[in-house]
């Protein structure tokens, strides 16, 4: 056992948590106050009064987290006693339960699958086919979104059916029942039920719930603030009276409600445990004052929430820098000097230094810069701008437009969005150009022969597409008129209207939207900049070189300048951080706005804000691209919220300065050394 050595190095009120043994806990961890420490060293700590391994469950949202806290403990109490403790995800922890002897009581086997998504997907359509909901409207993402909702709200297929109030709800109902028929014949659960069941075998098995309660009798919570309804169930339920509960959180990091988090969970803490203590950890070890200073002033706009205030040992720091750019084409390269100057002046590596943004289309500008630049950046989140399937999608439509040679580019898109082109479609039409000794694949789409192998409606689809790219080609061989005609494309080829169809849930649509539209953001850039030479052709030619001269991760290690949204950077820190396109309508973003989700959206500022240890630089632009025209924009209203003591504002000409020789040398042979090492 451990002895009190586990406590050492903690502040007061770190200290209390980790040291307390009964009854609930509410630990209240502000941004960079150490909450994994404290949770750790709390599970140390009741191992050395005697609380057994096997008694204690650790739940948290992701296996990396789980992993880092299973090490922590290790270190502290050693490898064996960690081992026996239950350290674990949500549905990892479910699924122990159920494959323990739980799925047997429910009618399923131990050995029970997991369908995945596209099984799901795939699952779903076949129903909807034979209960008949096939044609417009009827949208198996939509089906399947809606009975993953249902599942979550503890709503049976009776239940819902019950509730319905349209005859679309009631079609979706039915397909829920026999999806629900069919996973249990083939003795499968999808990822919902391995949350719902556990709630289900309680409920029919109070004796499997009380032998649940006698073993895991301390149970610790992180990230309590992103918990949904199914998963506070799930922990209130299992705590039972005893409530030897720990939950560890952040409400004014709850940033994931677009993902069913509900945070309710932690603001209501005390009512749903009455008795529950509240402990908060409020020194930070991250950040300046001026940069604690400066979230304390914005969350505390927040109505709804649990008052706390950061504080530092440390010293003040530099002040916040607000800088305003021309436009997003300066954005990027105004960015990449920055971090050029400062990385040369500070003499630090490139992973110092990270660049947040709202959304994933933003990453475009600033790979193109950074890469212009040499600077090596690992993009975390995602794929690179260049490698995202929907801009993949968009270069084969515009490949396919250009050159009706190119059966590659045209198969990619044929189905993309559906045109109900199956794999017997596509079979009859690679033996017809076997017939015809090689003719391209969209002369022979065209041919009376191919479409008379078609139902009435595909061939009229058919008919469209071909047109489409007919017409579309003439456009794009026209000068001046690139981004134009590329937006065309995409429009009469039922890709931009057909993403909500191709991805959910509705945020994901919205993203690849997003993506596209940068997409011919940077078609309009290229026109500026290259003039009468700005071709479709030549536009093409410029993605493939970029794709070509791609940065690629070493082994998994990041060895440059981080891009990544904020939602991805939440957990992280960095000596200097830029925030940028703090602009209204991108950041707060359109739909929050729309919504009245103004709160969640600060909460997402205050998250960027505290990225930040040493340097914060926050840009926004005064006019930014959108579909490729320059529209003038307002600075984020946030901005306004960070109190003037706090802030510099500054332009371009302000923020940069000359590079003396000294560092200029410096700056070259840094970049003689990155070339060498690549």
């Amino acid at each position: 056992m451990p002895s009190a050595h586990h406590l050492a190095g903690l502040n007061p009120q770190q200290r209390e948590a980790a040291t307390h043994l009964h009854g609930p806990l509410l630990i209240l961890a502000g941004a960079g106050t150490g909450k994994t420490s404290v949770i750790t060293r709390r599970a140390a700590h009741l191992l050395a009064h005697g609380v057994p391994p096997e008694a204690i469950l650790m739940v948290t949202f992701t296996n990396k987290a789980a992993r880092e806290m299973r090490e922590r403990i290790a270190a502290l109490i050693g490898a064996e006693p960690a081992r026996q403790l239950t350290v674990a995800t949500f549905h990892g922890f479910g699924s122990r339960l159920l494959r323990g002897g739980g799925a047997a009581r429910l009618g399923y086997s131990p050995r029970f699958g997991l369908a995945t998504p596209s099984y799901q997907a795939g699952l779903v359509k076949t129903l909807m086919g034979e209960a008949g909901a096939v044609g417009e409207g009827f949208d198996p993402e939509r089906f399947l979104a809606a009975i993953s909702r249902a599942k979550n709200a503890l709503l049976t297929p009776d239940a819902m059916r019950d509730q319905a109030r349209a005859p679309l709800e009631l079609k979706i109902a039915a397909v829920y029942a026999e999806y629900q028929k069919r996973l249990r014949q083939m003795d499968l659960m999808d990822f919902d039920d391995l949350l719902v069941l556990i709630l289900r075998l309680w409920e029919n098995c109070p004796d499997l719930l009380q032998a649940h309660r006698a073993r895991y009798r301390y149970l610790m919570v992180d990230e309590y603030q992103d918990t949904n309804p199914v998963q506070f169930q799930i922990v209130a339920t299992l705590a039972g009276t005893a409530a030897n509960l720990a939950v560890v959180g952040d409400d004014d990091q709850s940033i994931y409600g677009w993902r069913g988090a509900d945070i309710t969970n932690i603001l209501s803490f005390t009512t749903h445990f009455p008795a529950a203590k509240v402990i908060r950890l409020e020194q930070n070890y991250r950040s300046t004052g001026a940069i604690l200073q400066a979230a304390n002033a914005v969350i505390a706009r927040n109505p709804k929430r649990h008052g706390k205030t950061l504080w530092s040992a440390q010293p003040a720091g530099e002040k916040i820098t607000i800088l305003r750019v021309p436009d997003d084409t300066a954005e990027g390269r105004i960015v990449a000097e920055i971090l050029r100057d400062r990385q040369a002046a500070a003499r630090r590596p490139w992973t110092d230094f990270a660049i947040l943004y709202r959304s994933n289309h933003q990453s475009r500008g600033f790979e193109e810069a950074l890469r212009q630049r040499q600077i090596p950046y690992t993009l975390v989140g995602g794929r690179s701008f260049f490698e995202r399937k929907e801009i993949l999608d968009g270069l084969a439509m515009i490949q396919a437009a250009l050159n009706p040679r190119d059966d590659l580019a045209l198969l990619r898109i044929l189905n993309v969005p559906p045109r109900g082109i199956g794999d017997k479609t596509l079979e009859t039409l690679r033996q017809l150009q076997q017939l015809a000794t090689g003719a391209p694949l969209q002369e022979l789409l065209a041919t009376p022969e191919f479409l008379a192998e078609l139902n009435p409606a595909t061939a009229d689809q058919i008919r469209r597409f071909t047109a489409t790219l007919a017409h579309c080609r003439g456009e794009l061989r026209q000068p001046g008129n690139l981004a134009r005609a590329i937006n065309a494309l995409f429009r009469d080829l039922g890709y931009l209207d057909g993403l909500g169809r191709l991805y959910k849930p509705r945020e994901d649509a919205l993203n690849r939207h997003e993506n596209l539209m940068e997409f011919i953001t940077a078609a309009a850039q290229f026109e500026r900049e290259a003039g009468p030479a700005a071709t479709a052709d030549a536009f093409l030619e410029r993605f493939a070189l970029m794709d070509g001269n791609d940065r690629e991760e070493k082994d998994g290690q990041e060895r440059g300048v981080t891009l990544m949204t904020i939602h991805a950077a939440k957990g992280l820190e960095f000596p200097e951080v830029i925030v940028a396109g703090l602009e209204h309508n991108l950041f707060p973003h359109e739909m929050a706005v729309k919504e009245g989700n103004l709160e969640e959206e600060r909460r997402l500022f205050y998250v960027a804000i505290t990225r930040a240890k040493e340097r914060l630089t926050l840009v926004h632009c005064e006019k930014r691209a959108i579909r490729g025209a320059p529209q003038r924009r307002r600075p984020s209203p946030f901005l306004d919220e960070l109190p003037e003591t706090l802030v510099e504002l500054h332009t371009p000409e302000t923020v940069l300065k000359p590079l003396s020789r000294e560092d200029a040398k410096a700056l070259v042979l840094a970049r003689l050394r990155a070339l060498r090492e690549e």
